[in-house]
């Protein structure tokens, strides 16, 4: 199991996080800046190193938040108590919405940081509002759920339909360059394999060696 720090004091958004937090906001749908500003207003910035916590499953987890530089994962202990990954967050990017990893207001799910991040976040009740008030924020919010379930679900179909060669090339399309700054035990876990099975798959790939090269 991974060990993990806390996540590091917060500040309120400056201008140039301000505006990556719209630009990231409208990669997924259309926006009215003016209506998701009380979003913009309750939002506060946080660096993470790697290995800091984001999350830890049990604890309160009431916020939504924007990845807007690093990488992430998102992950749970199994019945043997080992990581299983649920999914990446790279930035520019939006971690899962609270609603899909949550119970009774608490995490379901870890998040940690595997490279040094920057995370935007606010408390969800605050998007809520907003969606209440403006169709916008609504239908941006409603966005945002609709692709975390068509996400949720190409993972299910290929981790029950797909052999772990493709599995493999539909990570590498879904994440381009993560492979190569992650670890592999991570992405072994994200693709139901063990690591020895991605580093045989990888060898395969790259098929057999000329004689005398290492």
């Amino acid at each position: 199991m991974s060990r993990m720090r806390h996540a590091r004091p917060e500040a309120r958004l400056d201008g140039p996080q301000r505006e990556a937090v719209i630009a990231i906001a409208r990669t997924v749908a259309p926006l009215d800046v003016h209506e998701f500003e009380p979003v913009l207003q309750a939002a506060t910035a946080r660096r993470l190193e790697a290995q800091d916590a984001l999350l830890h499953a049990g604890d309160p987890d009431e916020r939504e938040y924007f990845v807007l530089e690093g990488v992430l994962r998102t992950w749970l202990s199994d019945a043997q108590g080992r990581s299983v990954t649920l999914a990446f967050h790279v930035g520019p990017g939006i971690v899962m919405p609270a609603i899909t990893r949550t119970a009774d207001g608490r995490s379901r799910v870890h998040c940690e940081a595997l490279t040094a991040c920057h995370v935007a976040g606010f408390p969800s009740h605050t998007l809520v509002d907003c969606m209440r008030r403006s169709p916008s924020v609504q239908q941006w919010g409603d966005a945002v759920l609709r692709a975390e379930l068509v996400r949720r679900a190409d993972r299910e179909w290929a981790l029950a339909a797909l052999p772990a060669a493709q599995r493999l090339s539909q990570f590498r399309e879904q994440y381009p360059g993560l492979e190569s700054r992650i670890a592999q035990r991570h992405i072994a876990s994200y693709l139901g394999v063990t690591s020895v099975s991605l580093s045989r798959l990888r060898s395969q790939e790259r098929g057999p060696q000329a004689p005398g090269r290492p």
